[in-house]
């Protein structure tokens, strides 16, 4: 009877344990459509710091009796952001840290829904700044929507989940790069 307890207390601290844990996102995967856009300009880009607005989840996304953080370092997914952008111009030979074309921003968007039994939904959101040599020459917000194959069966509805997530980042990039303007006040 006590090593009964004794065992159930101790599964019971585990699964307590293990439910406290959160997971990283997946490390971030450039996409062949933004390489292809980025790589038509020629001037390279700084990526400086971003932030995430008053009252958007920076920190922690719920994915059924799991989470996600954001970027690996600090656990911010505004930091994933910035390492997604830094990803993106380094794949295309755009990225320059001392660049005077710098890019910066704010999260202004981040949600994740994996409740669902067959579809994940994800919303994500920024404020693109774009400067040269101080002086701001894009000042733009971007927002996606992003949907997946999901399952009943959490053991696939959550690393499906952490990769719909990634994705919907990359088709945020994807909006930033491919937007006309951007693109001219990058050349």
């Amino acid at each position: 009877m006590i090593r009964r307890a004794i065992t159930s207390a101790a599964v019971l601290a585990a699964l307590v344990t293990l439910a406290a844990c959160a997971s990283a996102a997946p490390a971030y995967q450039p996409g062949v459509a933004n390489l292809q856009v980025l790589r038509a300009g020629t001037t390279p880009i700084a990526v400086d710091d971003f932030a995430a607005a008053v009252g958007v989840n920076d920190s922690r996304l719920g994915l059924r009796a799991d989470a996600m953080t954001g970027a690996a370092n600090d656990g911010a997914f505004s930091t994933y952001l910035q390492q997604a952008l830094e990803t993106e111009l380094r794949n295309a030979g755009r990225f320059d840290a001392d660049a005077g074309l710098r890019l910066s921003g704010v999260l202004i968007e981040n949600r994740l829904d994996a409740s669902g039994f067959s579809i994940g939904r994800a919303s994500v959101g920024a404020r693109f700044v774009l400067t040269r040599d101080g002086v701001v020459i894009y000042d733009k917000a971007h927002n996606v929507e992003h949907e997946w194959e999901s399952s009943f069966m959490g053991a696939l509805a959550i690393p499906a989940a952490m990769q719909g997530y990634a994705g919907a980042m990359q088709k945020l990039t994807g909006q930033l790069f491919a937007d006309p303007t951007f693109v001219e006040a990058t050349r």
